[in-house]
C-alpha cells in the first residue's frame, strides 16, 4: 500500500509538473533580448569588431533598439558608438525565419585620427539589415545577419538572445 501511495504521489507531481511546463511553453514572449558580435565597416581601412545588445518586441512586426561599440583592428582608426531605434518584418507567419530590418539612429566616434566631413566626430545612422532567426526551442535562438547604409559600408553579425 505504501509503494502504491508513494508511486501516486510521484505521478500525480510528474503530470502537474508536465502541464506547468507546457503552460509556460504556450505562453507568448512579449520581447526578446540579444547579445551579438558583429564585423563592420565603416571605411576602406581594416573592419572594427562590434559587441552589440538588440532589445526588441517579439511580433511578426517588432520594433526595438540596437546599440554597438564597434572598437577598430587598426590602431589609427577611431572607435565607434552607435545606438538605432529598428523595425523588423518576419517575412514568416512567426517570430522567426528570414526578416528585413530598417535602423535609424546616431553614430558618435572618438580616436586618433580625424573624422572626415560630414561626420565631424557624429553622425545619423541609417541602414537595411536581412537575417535569419533559427528558434533553438521555445524561448532561444540564433540569427546570422548582414546589413548596409551610413555612416558604415556594410556589416556581417551573429546575435544570440532570449524571448520574454
Amino acid at each position: 500500500m505504501r509503494k502504491l501511495a508513494i508511486t501516486a504521489v510521484i505521478l500525480l507531481t510528474a503530470a502537474n509538473l508536465n502541464a506547468q511546463g507546457n503552460q509556460h511553453e504556450t505562453s507568448r514572449p512579449i520581447f526578446f533580448a540579444a547579445p551579438v558580435i558583429e564585423t563592420v565597416w565603416y571605411g576602406r581601412k581594416p573592419p572594427s569588431i562590434g559587441f552589440v545588445f538588440a532589445l526588441g518586441s517579439e511580433d511578426k512586426v517588432s520594433i526595438g533598439l540596437k546599440g554597438i561599440y564597434a572598437i577598430p583592428l587598426a590602431e589609427e582608426d577611431f572607435t565607434t558608438i552607435e545606438i538605432t531605434l529598428f523595425f523588423r518584418v518576419y517575412l514568416s507567419e512567426a517570430a522567426s525565419g528570414l526578416f528585413a530590418q530598417l535602423t535609424y539612429g546616431v553614430a558618435v566616434f572618438s580616436g586618433e585620427s580625424a573624422v572626415s566631413l560630414p561626420a565631424e566626430g557624429g553622425a545619423i545612422s541609417i541602414g537595411i539589415t536581412a537575417g535569419l532567426r533559427f528558434p533553438l526551442g521555445s524561448r532561444f535562438f540564433i540569427e546570422p545577419y548582414i546589413r548596409g547604409g551610413y555612416p558604415y559600408y556594410g556589416g556581417i553579425g551573429l546575435s544570440t538572445g532570449i524571448r520574454f
